[in-house]
């Protein structure tokens, strides 16, 4: 890299999982704007650097033309869960939760994507993840991951009952602990993180956990790289499938936030550091 500093710095809790893949979002968004600026992400043990030969690289021209860009759903039958195309400039498809078809009417999850979903019933995925998108729109740029606001449905020109999460941030986990109850399940105006709900969707696209189907039920692991990596390279360092020098590795669950499919992303826990 020619640029003595970093282009971004993103102070990040990397403990959080959903603030850990919101800025692998970040990343592969960057990619995408700048494909031939040769762009690097590394994780340190309290931000996110991403590197780049472009000039042109800002967090805000990232998240201004996030916003901007339109999203497609792929399955007009699917309110719920259907793929979605993010268009121009990104073009990239969105389908990391579903499942495809398999032998004998099974359902094959294919990578252990479909594991991480958190939402189902009345929750729609597409619509979600819309209006966390458009939420970014007045982000504070020096706190991005920190930004909590109330997101509405605003369809018809009237403000009504805020938008619950995805719940990829582990902060929505700890409220509930600390009330002892789901504000969402009560009806209550609820806050969330419109950077990480919905960058977190698009970091998980490449930037996968690996499950531990040894473990408890519901676990997954991660791992912060700590070298300036491509993302091509990167997605392997996450999942550990190729080793190296990192920030730790992080164990989180998916707990139950009022049914068996509506769920969370819980803190993780650091099961090794080799960070040094």
């Amino acid at each position: 890299m020619s640029n003595p500093e970093p282009t971004i710095r993103i102070n990040v809790d990397v403990s959080n999982p959903g603030q850990f893949f919101a800025c692998c979002g970040i990343f592969e968004l960057a990619d995408r704007l700048w494909p031939g600026a040769g762009v690097l992400g590394v994780f340190k043990s309290t931000h996110f650097e991403l590197w780049t030969d472009s000039t042109d690289c800002s967090l805000d021209r990232i998240l201004m033309a996030f916003v901007k860009s339109a999203v497609q759903q792929l399955d007009l039958d699917d309110n719920a869960a259907s793929p979605l195309h993010l268009g121009k400039p990104f073009d990239l498809r969105l389908d990391w939760w579903q499942k495809v078809d398999g032998p004998n009417k099974t359902r094959i999850d294919l990578g252990g994507g479909g594991q991480l979903k958190t939402w189902a019933g009345k929750q729609f995925g597409p619509f979600i993840f819309r209006l966390m998108k458009n939420a970014c729109d007045s982000i504070d740029l020096l706190k991005p991951l920190d930004d909590a606001k109330a997101v509405y449905d605003t369809k018809g020109g009237k403000a009504k009952k805020t938008v619950s999460p995805f719940y990829f941030d582990a902060r929505r986990d700890e409220t509930s602990l600390d009330i002892g109850f789901s504000p969402d399940e009560q009806d209550m105006s609820v806050m969330a993180y419109p950077v990480v709900e919905s960058l977190a969707l698009i970091g998980l696209q490449r930037f996968r956990p690996t499950v531990d189907e040894k473990g408890q039920s519901r676990s997954f692991l991660y791992t912060a790289w700590a070298e300036p990596l491509p993302p091509s390279v990167a997605m392997a360092a996450v999942s550990g499938m190729m080793p190296m020098r990192s920030c730790g590795t992080f164990r989180f669950t998916k707990p139950s936030r009022g049914g068996e499919y509506l769920t969370m992303f819980s803190r993780a826990t650091r099961e090794r550091s080799t960070y040094v």
